[in-house]
């Protein structure tokens, strides 16, 4: 099918288009409609198609596939087919290793292929570690395990507010890789707050956090510099919001 192509395969619609290419190796994207008599009908889902999935023949056969096998098209659906569960994963660790390693575009894109290829190599093999279960059944909970005494902390400082937190992308070491599991909502550990004291800012940027760039500081949000500094991020933030009640009693109540 060519970029753009609409085609109808039995009670469905598949428009295959350029996508917009935010992840490396995903210039091309699939949607699936449900025919109406009113035209393309219902959006049903919408696939981003990676290297050697944006062939002729993988396409082909993906939407034949959809449009008559139940049970592919149900698990499709519900987010449980094979592809399902490599893309996020996928996209995950394709974002970090283009937002933190220096890499030239061919270098990148080498790099990407070959992770995107081990990923749906291994897939089964990585879902099998109690830490990848343990880590997307917390994910599912929308729990920040790793934050909380942090918080905790922060919600002893006068005139802080927090509104919302993350702790970032997971890592799991699966052979020689270190391979990123999907978080929440941010790869990198990040806590925005409706305001953010300047004294505080001044105390964690004078310390450790900010001697040792672990951490980037705005206006109201404080986020580790890397997704791969989440979890040492948060220890030394924590040592630092003790050591900062300890010194400034800046408690409530206090």
């Amino acid at each position: 099918m060519r970029l753009s192509e609409r085609r109808k395969e039995g009670e469905f619609y598949f428009a295959v288009q350029q996508a917009a290419g935010e992840v490396v190796g995903g210039e091309v994207e699939i949607a699936v409609f449900a025919a109406t008599h009113e035209g393309e009908g219902v959006l049903l889902l919408q696939r981003t198609l990676y290297f050697d999935e944006q062939s002729h023949e993988h396409i082909d056969n993906f939407c034949k596939e959809f449009s008559y096998d139940a049970h592919y098209r149900q698990i499709c659906l519900d987010g449980a087919a094979h592809w399902c569960r490599v893309a996020p994963l996928y996209e995950t660790n394709a974002r970090i290793l283009k937002d933190e390693q220096s890499l030239g575009p061919e270098l990148l894109e080498k790099n990407c292929q070959e992770l995107f290829h081990l990923l749906r190599r291994d897939l089964v093999r990585i879902e099998s570690r109690s830490e990848y279960q343990e880590e997307m059944a917390r994910v599912r909970r929308g729990e920040e395990d790793d934050l909380q005494e942090a918080l905790a902390l922060l919600a002893r400082v006068k005139e802080l507010k927090i509104a919302s937190a993350c702790q970032g992308a997971a890592m799991l070491q699966f052979e020689e890789r270190q391979i990123y599991l999907p978080s929440c909502h941010s790869l990198k550990a990040i806590i925005t707050m409706s305001n953010f004291p300047q004294l505080l800012k001044n105390y964690l940027h004078s310390g450790p956090l900010g001697q040792h760039h672990l951490a980037l500081f705005e206006e109201n949000q404080l986020s580790a510099r890397h997704a791969f500094q989440n979890k040492k991020f948060i220890r030394v933030l924590t040592a630092s919001l003790y050591a900062f009640l300890q010194k400034y009693g800046g408690c409530k109540g206090a």
